[in-house]
């Protein structure tokens, strides 16, 4: 999911095919990085819990 993100993001180009701007394939890596980190930061005890229980013999 991740290669397809970066990948959709790398296509975003100027008005000409040589251009490259940088403001809009930024905004794009700030709109599909922030909801992922809200999920983990909404969920980092359940997901500690998870990890700390599965490393327990």
């Amino acid at each position: 999911m991740v290669r397809r993100r970066s990948a959709a993001i790398s296509r975003f180009t100027g008005a000409y095919g040589f251009d490259q701007p940088f403001g809009t394939p930024m905004a794009a890596g700030v709109i599909v990085t922030v909801p992922p980190v809200v999920v983990v930061l909404l969920f980092r005890r359940r997901i500690i819990a998870g990890l700390t229980a599965g490393g327990v013999k």
